[in-house]
């Protein structure tokens, strides 16, 4: 399988000469993200997220192991031209136009003087700031912001996109935005690695997730293989009212949807299951039935506070 990125023992400790103890950030770190794949990366503040980026895109030294982009050193010059960055928190010139801005990304990301105007009118396009082209950073809203540090970080065409909190300070409506542009990067064929901690949109688009705490990677892998299966979900089609009556009485939970169907939730012990048989051969085609497993969220929350209590 070929690895986006991979870290080996991967450990980073801060501290001074005045501090009698220091603090390590990272704790032997082993990471393997294969390509194709959009990664959260997840853990509560301080667990060691923004350092991870950092080492990644080469911005610190490791004091112990080893970090490579795409099988090299991130130091490397070839590593550099494939990545596209966008750290939490980027600051902005506000005297710059969003076109002016952009150019001098295209500069630093030696795009030929003859491409740049096209590209910069591309990535506006694909974060939607066209109309913003010839105005000054300094008026733009949160969203606004985060929208052309999407488009710096594109710009040079990334295999690898690195995002540190992207969605932090925004909107429903300015994540969700955010969130598809992401996952157009993805269908475009970029790798995607970004720390968030907004665990139902992070649940939405991910298809790997890693949750570290106080420096150490807890776990790694694709969303459905680390959720628990907690039950079954039988999705009735509109106008079969009586295959929903017989469900009713033995779901957990339901919910009629906008367009007349049901949703109906059972726990894993249920012993529905009998039932969906003998009801599949008298309605056939009239529900399917998928695995229901835990949140995100609860995961999450219980990786970490299981994690304490070993420490």
């Amino acid at each position: 399988m070929e690895y986006v990125i991979e870290a080996e023992n991967l450990s980073k400790t801060y501290g001074s000469f005045f501090w009698k103890q220091k603090k390590p950030a990272l704790n032997k770190l082993n990471l393997q993200i294969p390509s194709g794949i959009i990664y959260g990366f997840l853990g509560p503040n301080g667990a060691g997220k923004t350092t991870t980026i950092k080492l990644m895109m080469d911005l610190i030294r490791p004091k112990e192991g080893k970090i490579l982009v795409f099988g090299m050193e991130p130091s490397e010059a070839e590593v550099k031209k494939q990545v596209g960055f966008l750290p939490d928190y980027p600051a902005f010139s506000s005297y710059l136009t969003a076109n002016e801005f952009l150019g001098i990304c295209a500069k630093l990301s030696q795009i030929p003087a003859l491409e740049r105007a096209s590209r910069i009118e591309e990535v506006l396009d694909t974060v939607k700031m066209t109309k913003h082209a010839g105005s000054k950073l300094g008026g733009f809203s949160r969203g606004m912001l985060q929208r052309i540090g999407i488009a710096q970080a594109i710009i040079n065409r990334p295999k690898l996109l690195v995002l540190d909190e992207p969605l932090t300070g925004l909107d429903p409506h300015g994540r969700q935005e955010l969130m598809e542009i992401i996952s157009d990067q993805k269908r475009k064929g970029t790798n995607v690695f970004f720390s968030s901690h907004i665990l139902y949109d992070v649940e939405k688009i991910c298809d790997h997730v890693g949750i570290l705490n106080e420096g150490e990677l807890l776990c790694s892998g694709p969303i459905e293989s680390l959720l628990s299966e907690t039950g079954s979900r039988v999705h009735v089609k509109h106008g079969e009212n009586e295959v929903a009556k017989l469900l009713m009485e033995d779901a957990t939970g339901s919910i009629k949807l906008p367009d007349g169907s049901w949703d109906f939730v059972f726990p894993a012990k249920s012993e529905i299951k009998g039932k969906i048989d003998e009801m599949q051969l008298r309605h056939p085609g009239s529900f399917t039935m998928t695995p229901s497993r835990e949140k995100l969220e609860d995961f999450f929350f219980r990786k970490i506070e299981n994690s304490r209590k070993i420490m």
